[in-house]
């Protein structure tokens, strides 16, 4: 058993040094949308951030469904917008104020990523994580 004790040590460690090099390590650069928008993203936790070159997956609108349609909503057209909690299949339901005045929910999925640059530096939250946006 002696004999044994150091490879059992090293393949149980295996997977625990699998989980190093996920998150921030491999977090270097964001995707550059085709306008500057800047936004106040607000997380779950009750922490805002001031966010600069702000996307969503490197797109500057929001995207996700509303019954069996994919829509897409233009981030200029959108004074803020309120994050609810994922769903079983791990969409949230987003309800956006409109500059115009009017209201509009959809799904979005939780896994997808809003990116930007502080003046910090990069900037990476899911959609599951958010709980309020405000266009500046």
């Amino acid at each position: 058993m002696k004999k044994f004790y150091p490879l059992l040590v090293v393949v149980c460690s295996l997977p625990l040094l699998a989980l190093g090099g996920r998150g921030v390590e491999n977090f270097s650069s964001i995707p550059i949308p085709e306008k500057n928008y800047t936004a106040r993203v607000t997380d779950r936790q009750g922490m805002a951030s001031e966010v600069q070159m702000f996307s969503w997956e490197g797109q500057v609108y929001f995207g996700g469904y509303r019954g069996d349609a994919v829509f897409t909503v233009s981030f200029g057209k959108v004074k803020r917008a309120e994050f609810g909690e994922a769903d079983g299949k791990g969409r949230v339901t987003v309800r956006f104020y409109l500059k115009d005045g009017s209201i509009f929910e959809m799904k979005m999925d939780g896994t997808k990523f809003f990116y930007g640059k502080t003046e910090l530096g990069n900037y990476r939250i899911k959609v599951k994580n958010v709980k309020l946006i405000e266009f500046l």
